[in-house]
């Protein structure tokens, strides 16, 4: 794989055997690969890259899941390659797991740290708006229940909003997805919890004014099912992000493009 720096042309498609595709850094220039399906699937020496497969398969899979459960309810928060970077730190996650190359379990409740670097919108990081954002959300017992309280903040020094912007508020918002494993039987990545139905909540705050000094801790929380405990093999992802807003004529206007959201925890 390869990178065309400065190109005014945008290109994509095919011109013999390579590839011309973009991401949000620019062009990618792929070549096609010279071995076949059938020896891939095959030949022992296309073991390592067999193993490689079915883990990246299982890994996409999950973050298909996540994907599916954050935009169910918020489609206008990530960017147009959410997909594949969610999908490369899934396949992050699965090296770590337990169990044989090609088999290693998706921990995603033990190993799923990994997925806390992960912006929605990776050209607006959340820290380009709102700073100061270390605290991780309070799970309950049963998992099921959540609450995550903002620092206090130096509206000077550490939001940054744009210039027609007059408030803002927080949003916070929990998604669960399950653990999955290698089924040899199926010889395909499965949920180890396939009977439970992915759960996805947000709640914003009250907006917040932008003229004032000192920002006060906001608490919000959130409950993800009712009374039903969140299982062992299932994880809980937390995002926080923050949107802003423009009073025209004492209607408070929502700004596009605006504001960032991250993943904050995985537990």
């Amino acid at each position: 794989m390869a990178r065309i720096k400065n190109d005014l042309f945008k290109f994509s498609g095919t011109i013999g055997e390579l590839s011309f595709s973009q991401d949000e850094f620019g062009t990618i220039v792929k070549q096609k690969a010279k071995v076949s399906k059938n020896r891939i699937k095959n030949n022992p020496r296309s073991k390592g890259t067999r193993e490689s497969n079915m883990e990246m398969g299982g890994a996409s899979k999950a973050a298909k899941m996540l994907r599916l459960a954050f935009l169910q309810n918020r489609k206008d928060i990530g960017d147009r390659y959410f997909s594949g970077r969610l999908s490369g730190l899934m396949r992050r996650v699965v090296t770590l797991g337990e169990g044989l190359s090609g088999e290693r379990k998706l921990d995603i409740r033990k190993n799923g740290g990994l997925l806390e670097e992960f912006e929605f919108v990776n050209a607006r990081p959340l820290v380009y708006s709102v700073g100061g954002i270390k605290e991780k959300a309070i799970l309950n017992a049963g998992r099921n229940e959540v609450v995550w309280t903002s620092p206090t903040l130096n509206r000077k020094e550490q939001i940054t909003a744009p210039k027609e912007a007059t408030h803002f508020k927080f949003i916070f918002g929990a998604a669960t997805v399950s653990n999955y494993e290698y089924h040899a039987d199926k010889n395909e990545y499965v949920p180890m919890e396939p009977n439970f139905r992915p759960a996805s909540v947000f709640t914003d705050s009250e907006p917040i004014a932008l003229a004032q000094k000192t920002i006060v801790p906001v608490t919000l929380p959130l409950k993800l099912t009712e009374g039903i405990a969140i299982p062992d093999e299932v994880a809980v992802v937390t995002v926080v992000g923050v949107g802003f807003c423009r009073n025209m004529n004492g209607e408070l206007l929502e700004l596009k493009d605006a504001g960032g959201m991250r993943v904050l925890g995985v537990g």
